[in-house]
């Protein structure tokens, strides 16, 4: 009888272990393509951010665009499921000097 107890108490060592490294899949490669870009489209930066969360990275390449950078948050549907290692989303500011979303660029891992 001591035996299954051991495989018992075996499985479930193995099944918290999974249980608990299953949080930390969800925060990276947690959004398709299209799920996250769509977090994109008609917002300036700050209602962005407020949809998708702080980037990890922002850079102004000139005075009327910003990039905001997110790493390890999308995979490719199309392609198997591959992931991108990081996603640069650049906004443009229009005449009255809001700065809109304009472009998204996936770069593949």
């Amino acid at each position: 009888m001591s035996m299954p107890r051991r495989l018992t108490a075996s499985l479930a060592l193995a099944i918290a272990a999974s249980m608990a490294a299953l949080p930390g899949c969800s925060r990276d490669y947690g959004y398709s393509r299209s799920a996250f870009g769509s977090k994109f489209v008609d917002k300036t930066v700050e209602q962005a951010q407020e949809s998708a969360g702080k980037a990890d990275a922002v850079e102004n390449p000139d005075p009327n665009t910003v990039v905001l950078i997110y790493r390890r948050k999308t995979f490719n549907q199309e392609n198997a499921n591959s992931k991108d290692a990081s996603v640069r989303i650049t906004f443009k500011k229009d005449a009255s000097g809001v700065a809109k979303y304009a472009d998204i660029d996936f770069q593949a891992e």
